[in-house]
């Protein structure tokens, strides 16, 4: 790759920002990057990931990289080898899409329904909701009944 293709470390910590956050929002900000990242060896301050993120510190020790990397689940080669970056950035994106393009028809699929459906999809997702936020260990699951004779 030459040299005007390399992308900086600013570069490629800017584009996971840019990409890899929940989808019902926008990017993480350096401060919840900081919390995020809080008690890793790698921990550092919102004002240093905002450093970061400019380009005012492009070389970050290796224990940052390590926690900015955990943070945003790539692995740290991520930010010093080009080739690999290309190839993650494929797979986010693609992931991207795809979570984009799911939750888009289930949206457009839901406001076709009646009123009184898109209540019931709504319980649904609130019961699902509500299970998923429970620790595992506490979760219960039915078991099938059967209420026929025997």
């Amino acid at each position: 790759m030459s040299e005007e293709q390399q992308r900086s470390f600013a570069a490629k910590l800017a584009h996971l920002r840019e990409r890899i956050h929940p989808p019902d929002r926008g990017p993480y900000s350096a401060r919840e990057i900081a919390a995020g990242i809080e008690g890793d060896p790698g921990a550092m301050t919102a004002a240093f990931v905002s450093q970061l993120l400019r380009g005012q510190q492009p070389y970050p020790r290796m224990h940052h990289v390590e926690a900015l990397a955990k943070f945003f689940g790539v692995p740290p080669a991520y930010f010093f080898d080009d080739e690999q970056a290309k190839s993650i950035d494929e797979q986010i994106d693609d992931i991207v899409t795809w979570r984009d393009t799911e939750a888009r028809q289930i949206a457009q699929r839901v406001s076709e329904l009646s009123p009184r459906d898109r209540a019931t999809v709504t319980n649904l997702i609130e019961s699902l909701q509500s299970y998923e936020d429970q620790p595992r260990e506490q979760r219960r699951r039915r078991k099938a009944s059967y209420d026929g004779d025997g």
